[in-house]
């Protein structure tokens, strides 16, 4: 498909069969969502049907292998001047007709859809099992590769996966420890967000020199929080007479910071006689945050002090995570992908290192175009 001085090159392979000189007339447009966390990577597939041929008897039957493959360049481009992006590996989940005028349009997603991780609902427990050997074990059921690429390693005397998907309850573990998660059909790869924040921009994309069609940005300081603290038992101190309240007094944590004042106000209101002596405080801030920010109070079972603390770092950034957004529309480029770091300048106050959330690739008869949802790195915490 030509869009334009270069020609932007679409290759499909249709259950391993290549069908891209059949789609060619047909294709309207074609586009590829590309995702940091959680959400299954996507394509779609926009064709006329004019004879009705794309709905009847050419109409995928759903659950068929697509590859995708996009590539920016003449066909005669062998070197630098020709960058291929391999999309993925999808499968047909959703096929639709609409019109007039007739269309056909094909939607696929990464994870097959014959694959329990993504809908099964279980429920059972895990004891003395960490976060990796835990995804090691979900993988095999998977029958997919597990690529752990993280330091952090929470271990859990029991954890209880009630009623859900195996990707759910992955998700719900990776966000707890401030990872990532990313599920294609042959690979189960968990990350560190704060890892990959840190590494260096790969472009710079500047205003009124770089090829960007349209962009904006925003600080929404509802989402932003200056502390956060953790409320946890200390197992050792534990008793019958003080199992069953978070009620505490406050406290110093082992470095001898005392939490925010603000929650120290709330504890001193506390009745003396309701104070629970198994229960302990640590408090996280964020010393950029204006002091009267907003705090955020988290009550969950730890194992000790050093958890606590990892548990209000993570939690606080993953709240302030959104804090400051953008989105960039630019001339397509395939390599700007979900998980890489890229600069952006020329926007004042909101110029710095953003991480790309997600990248949507968009071939249409009018261009090609990529559409990029971005948060500010946090290199601090």
């Amino acid at each position: 498909m030509k869009t334009g001085p270069i020609e932007t090159n679409l290759r499909l392979l249709l259950a391993e069969k290549d069908v891209s000189q059949s789609l060619q007339s047909d294709l309207l447009s074609f586009e590829f969502a590309d995702r940091e966390n959680g959400e299954a990577d996507e394509i779609s597939i926009l064709l006329k049907d004019t004879d009705g041929r794309w709905a009847g008897s050419w109409k995928p039957e759903g659950g068929e292998s697509v590859k995708a493959y996009l590539a920016k360049g003449t066909t005669t481009d062998l070197g630098l001047n020709r960058a291929e992006l391999y999309c993925g590996r999808f499968f047909v989940d959703q096929t639709r007709v609409m019109g007039p005028p007739r269309t056909f349009e094909i939607r696929a997603v990464s994870i097959p859809l014959n694959k329990p991780i993504r809908k099964k609902e279980k429920t059972r427990a895990w004891e003395n099992q960490s976060l990796k050997v835990i995804a090691q074990a979900i993988a095999k059921e998977a029958s997919v590769e597990l690529r752990f690429e993280s330091e952090e390693n929470p271990i859990y005397d029991r954890i209880d996966q009630s009623g859900e998907s195996d990707l759910k309850f992955l998700s719900r573990l990776a966000e707890e420890a401030g990872l990532s998660i990313k599920v294609t059909d042959d690979q189960l790869v968990i990350f560190d967000q704060a890892y990959f924040e840190k590494q260096q921009p790969t472009q710079t994309l500047i205003l009124g020199q770089s090829a960007i069609l349209s962009w904006s940005f925003d600080n929404v300081q509802s989402e932003t929080y200056r502390s956060c603290t953790v409320i946890y038992r200390d197992p050792k101190k534990k008793s019958k007479s003080s199992a069953g309240s978070y009620t505490l007094k406050e406290r110093l944590d082992d470095d001898g910071n005392e939490s925010s004042g603000s929650l120290k106000d709330k504890l001193d209101d506390a009745d003396a006689k309701h104070v629970n002596p198994a229960v302990f405080s640590y408090t996280y801030v964020d010393e950029s945050i204006d002091a009267n920010g907003q705090e955020y109070i988290v009550k969950k079972r730890v194992k000790s002090i050093s958890e606590a603390k990892r548990l209000a770092r993570v939690k606080l950034r993953q709240l302030n995570s959104r804090r400051v957004r953008g989105n960039l529309t630019v001339v397509g480029d395939v390599m700007l992908v979900a998980g890489i770091v890229i600069e952006c300048q020329g926007f004042g106050s909101f110029d710095g290192n953003f991480f790309i959330e997600e990248a949507s690739h968009l071939v249409t008869a009018s261009g090609y175009t990529t559409a990029l949802r971005l948060r500010r790195v946090n290199n601090q915490y």
